[in-house]
Protein backbone atom coordinates (compact mmCIF):
# COMPACT_ATOMS: atom_id res chain seq x y z
CA UNK A 1 0.00 0.00 0.00
CA UNK A 2 1.35 3.49 -0.56
CA UNK A 3 -0.55 6.76 -0.04
CA UNK A 4 -0.25 10.05 -2.54
CA UNK A 5 -0.97 13.61 -2.74
CA UNK A 6 -2.35 14.37 -6.14
CA UNK A 7 -3.95 17.99 -7.38
CA UNK A 8 -5.51 18.83 -10.13
CA UNK A 9 -6.50 22.44 -11.43
CA UNK A 10 -10.08 21.85 -12.41
CA UNK A 11 -10.29 23.92 -15.42
CA UNK A 12 -12.94 26.41 -15.85
CA UNK A 13 -14.85 25.49 -12.53
CA UNK A 14 -14.93 28.23 -9.64
CA UNK A 15 -12.04 26.07 -7.75
CA UNK A 16 -9.76 27.35 -10.62
CA UNK A 17 -11.03 30.66 -10.80
CA UNK A 18 -10.47 31.51 -7.15
CA UNK A 19 -6.49 30.80 -7.04
CA UNK A 20 -6.25 34.92 -8.13
CA UNK A 21 -7.30 35.54 -4.55
CA UNK A 22 -4.81 32.82 -2.70
CA UNK A 23 -7.60 30.88 -1.34
CA UNK A 24 -6.76 28.08 0.77
CA UNK A 25 -9.76 25.88 1.26
CA UNK A 26 -10.84 22.94 3.07
CA UNK A 27 -14.11 20.72 1.80
CA UNK A 28 -15.56 19.77 5.37
CA UNK A 29 -18.35 17.69 4.07
CA UNK A 30 -20.18 16.86 1.04
CA UNK A 31 -22.67 14.85 -0.89
CA UNK A 32 -24.26 14.04 -4.18
CA UNK A 33 -27.67 13.24 -5.06
CA UNK A 34 -28.18 13.06 -8.83
CA UNK A 35 -27.40 16.13 -9.78
CA UNK A 36 -27.47 18.26 -7.14
CA UNK A 37 -24.69 19.04 -4.87
CA UNK A 38 -24.44 19.78 -1.23
CA UNK A 39 -21.05 21.03 0.78
CA UNK A 40 -19.73 23.03 3.86
CA UNK A 41 -16.24 24.63 2.94
CA UNK A 42 -13.91 26.44 5.06
CA UNK A 43 -11.82 28.82 3.07
CA UNK A 44 -9.06 31.77 4.09
CA UNK A 45 -8.61 34.57 1.26
CA UNK A 46 -7.34 37.65 0.64
CA UNK A 47 -10.98 39.06 -0.60
CA UNK A 48 -13.74 37.22 1.11
CA UNK A 49 -16.23 39.31 -1.00
CA UNK A 50 -14.58 38.88 -4.59
CA UNK A 51 -14.34 35.10 -3.54
CA UNK A 52 -17.77 34.60 -2.66
CA UNK A 53 -18.88 36.48 -5.78
CA UNK A 54 -16.72 33.64 -7.96
CA UNK A 55 -18.89 30.76 -6.43
CA UNK A 56 -22.02 32.56 -6.51
CA UNK A 57 -21.61 33.63 -9.90
CA UNK A 58 -20.80 30.08 -11.09
CA UNK A 59 -22.90 28.63 -13.52
CA UNK A 60 -23.00 25.20 -11.65
CA UNK A 61 -24.09 26.92 -8.23
CA UNK A 62 -27.38 27.57 -6.76
CA UNK A 63 -26.64 29.21 -3.46
CA UNK A 64 -24.16 30.00 -1.04
CA UNK A 65 -24.98 30.68 2.51
CA UNK A 66 -22.24 31.86 4.87
CA UNK A 67 -22.73 30.05 8.01
CA UNK A 68 -19.91 32.34 9.79
CA UNK A 69 -17.08 34.50 9.07
CA UNK A 70 -13.75 36.15 11.07
CA UNK A 71 -10.16 36.94 11.12
CA UNK A 72 -7.99 33.94 11.27
CA UNK A 73 -5.09 36.09 12.92
CA UNK A 74 -3.78 39.20 12.67
CA UNK A 75 -3.89 40.65 9.27
CA UNK A 76 -5.85 41.47 6.25
CA UNK A 77 -6.75 37.31 5.30
CA UNK A 78 -10.41 36.58 6.23
CA UNK A 79 -11.59 33.33 6.93
CA UNK A 80 -15.54 32.11 6.43
CA UNK A 81 -17.58 28.55 6.68
CA UNK A 82 -19.81 27.57 3.48
CA UNK A 83 -23.16 25.80 2.99
CA UNK A 84 -23.29 25.72 -0.95
CA UNK A 85 -25.54 24.36 -2.97
CA UNK A 86 -25.42 23.62 -6.57
CA UNK A 87 -27.06 21.47 -10.47
CA UNK A 88 -24.36 19.52 -11.41
CA UNK A 89 -23.51 19.24 -15.50
CA UNK A 90 -20.62 16.73 -15.26
CA UNK A 91 -19.23 14.86 -12.33
CA UNK A 92 -16.06 16.48 -10.39
CA UNK A 93 -12.76 15.09 -9.60
CA UNK A 94 -14.30 13.85 -6.40
CA UNK A 95 -17.01 12.02 -7.69
CA UNK A 96 -15.15 10.53 -10.78
CA UNK A 97 -12.20 9.42 -8.47
CA UNK A 98 -15.04 7.63 -5.87
CA UNK A 99 -16.93 6.20 -9.01
CA UNK A 100 -13.57 4.77 -9.95
CA UNK A 101 -12.95 3.07 -6.81
CA UNK A 102 -10.41 5.49 -5.65
CA UNK A 103 -10.15 6.15 -1.59
CA UNK A 104 -9.41 9.43 -0.57
CA UNK A 105 -8.60 10.28 2.89
CA UNK A 106 -9.32 13.23 4.90
CA UNK A 107 -11.19 15.99 3.16
CA UNK A 108 -10.28 17.73 -0.10
CA UNK A 109 -8.38 21.02 0.16
CA UNK A 110 -8.26 23.51 -2.17
CA UNK A 111 -4.86 25.43 -3.09
CA UNK A 112 -3.62 27.68 -5.43
CA UNK A 113 -6.72 26.80 -8.14
CA UNK A 114 -5.98 23.10 -7.20
CA UNK A 115 -7.96 20.54 -5.81
CA UNK A 116 -5.85 18.33 -4.01
CA UNK A 117 -6.64 14.45 -2.72
CA UNK A 118 -5.10 12.30 -0.16
CA UNK A 119 -5.52 8.25 -1.88
CA UNK A 120 -4.85 5.30 -0.11
CA UNK A 121 -3.42 3.17 -3.57
CA UNK A 122 -2.39 -0.55 -4.03
CA UNK A 123 0.83 0.28 -5.80
CA UNK A 124 2.42 2.70 -9.09
CA UNK A 125 0.04 1.27 -11.26
CA UNK A 126 -3.20 1.98 -9.83
CA UNK A 127 -1.11 5.80 -8.67
CA UNK A 128 -1.20 6.12 -12.56
CA UNK A 129 -4.49 5.36 -13.09
CA UNK A 130 -5.60 7.98 -10.73
CA UNK A 131 -3.51 10.38 -12.78
CA UNK A 132 -5.21 9.42 -15.77
CA UNK A 133 -8.78 9.75 -14.46
CA UNK A 134 -7.95 13.26 -12.96
CA UNK A 135 -5.99 14.58 -16.50
CA UNK A 136 -9.43 14.41 -18.03
CA UNK A 137 -9.97 17.33 -15.70
CA UNK A 138 -7.07 19.58 -16.01
CA UNK A 139 -3.33 19.74 -15.20
CA UNK A 140 -2.27 17.24 -13.03
CA UNK A 141 0.44 17.46 -10.07
CA UNK A 142 1.81 14.35 -7.62
CA UNK A 143 2.89 16.07 -4.43
CA UNK A 144 3.81 13.31 -2.46
CA UNK A 145 4.66 9.87 -2.76
CA UNK A 146 4.82 7.80 0.75
CA UNK A 147 5.02 4.08 0.86
CA UNK A 148 4.20 4.20 5.08
CA UNK A 149 0.45 4.02 5.59
CA UNK A 150 -0.48 5.79 9.46
CA UNK A 151 -3.28 7.26 10.44
CA UNK A 152 -3.32 11.21 11.15
CA UNK A 153 -2.90 11.61 14.51
CA UNK A 154 -5.33 14.55 15.01
CA UNK A 155 -7.97 16.26 17.69
CA UNK A 156 -11.60 15.83 16.76
CA UNK A 157 -13.24 19.11 15.22
CA UNK A 158 -15.59 19.04 18.44
CA UNK A 159 -12.35 18.37 20.78
CA UNK A 160 -11.04 21.80 19.13
CA UNK A 161 -14.58 23.68 19.10
CA UNK A 162 -14.89 22.60 22.95
CA UNK A 163 -10.91 24.08 23.57
CA UNK A 164 -11.58 27.53 21.77
CA UNK A 165 -15.26 27.82 22.82
CA UNK A 166 -13.68 27.03 26.93
CA UNK A 167 -11.65 30.84 26.91
CA UNK A 168 -13.02 33.60 29.06
CA UNK A 169 -13.08 36.80 27.47
CA UNK A 170 -10.22 38.19 29.30
CA UNK A 171 -8.25 35.41 28.81
CA UNK A 172 -8.51 35.53 24.89
CA UNK A 173 -8.22 39.11 25.62
CA UNK A 174 -4.89 38.82 27.05
CA UNK A 175 -3.10 36.19 24.58
CA UNK A 176 -4.41 38.30 21.53
CA UNK A 177 -2.67 41.03 23.16
CA UNK A 178 0.18 38.92 24.04
CA UNK A 179 0.66 37.84 20.64
CA UNK A 180 0.18 40.78 18.76
CA UNK A 181 2.86 42.96 21.13
CA UNK A 182 5.33 39.94 20.62
CA UNK A 183 5.52 38.35 23.78
CA UNK A 184 6.21 35.19 22.17
CA UNK A 185 8.87 35.95 20.14
CA UNK A 186 12.52 35.02 20.60
CA UNK A 187 13.51 37.73 22.35
CA UNK A 188 10.30 39.15 23.52
CA UNK A 189 9.36 42.30 22.07
CA UNK A 190 7.48 43.32 25.32
CA UNK A 191 6.74 42.65 28.91
CA UNK A 192 3.74 41.10 31.33
CA UNK A 193 4.19 44.73 32.67
CA UNK A 194 3.71 46.44 28.91
CA UNK A 195 0.63 44.13 28.59
CA UNK A 196 -1.14 44.41 31.62
CA UNK A 197 -0.92 48.32 31.45
CA UNK A 198 -2.15 48.05 27.64
CA UNK A 199 -5.39 46.13 29.17
CA UNK A 200 -5.51 48.25 32.55
CA UNK A 201 -4.96 45.61 34.67
CA UNK A 202 -2.47 44.63 37.09
CA UNK A 203 1.03 42.57 36.15
CA UNK A 204 0.23 39.73 38.62
CA UNK A 205 -3.76 39.57 37.25
CA UNK A 206 -1.92 39.37 33.78
CA UNK A 207 0.56 36.78 34.35
CA UNK A 208 -2.19 34.42 36.21
CA UNK A 209 -4.68 35.04 33.35
CA UNK A 210 -2.25 34.12 30.78
CA UNK A 211 -0.32 31.20 32.71
CA UNK A 212 -4.16 29.85 32.58
CA UNK A 213 -5.16 30.13 28.77
CA UNK A 214 -1.68 28.88 27.91
CA UNK A 215 -2.30 25.28 30.02
CA UNK A 216 -5.75 25.11 28.22
CA UNK A 217 -3.60 25.06 24.69
CA UNK A 218 -0.70 22.75 26.47
CA UNK A 219 -3.04 20.22 28.55
CA UNK A 220 -4.94 19.73 24.94
CA UNK A 221 -1.90 19.23 22.53
CA UNK A 222 0.28 17.13 24.48
CA UNK A 223 -1.53 13.75 24.32
CA UNK A 224 -1.62 14.81 20.51
CA UNK A 225 2.03 14.89 20.78
CA UNK A 226 2.50 12.03 22.37
CA UNK A 227 0.22 9.94 20.41
CA UNK A 228 1.89 11.37 16.87
CA UNK A 229 5.73 10.88 18.21
CA UNK A 230 7.37 8.87 15.64
CA UNK A 231 9.00 7.07 19.10
CA UNK A 232 6.12 5.68 19.77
Amino acid sequence: MLTAELSVRYEGDWTDELAKYDVFGEFLASTFRNREYIGIMALETDDLEASLEVIRDHAMTESVEVVERYSPAPGDRMAATLFIRGQLTEFTPLQTLLYEGYLPIGPTTLEDGRECFDLLLSDRDELSKAVEVLDDFGNVQIKRISRDFSRQILPSAAGWQELLSSFPPRQREILNVAYEQGYYEIPRETTLEEIADEIGITKTTASNHLRKSERRVIEFLVTYLNLAASDG
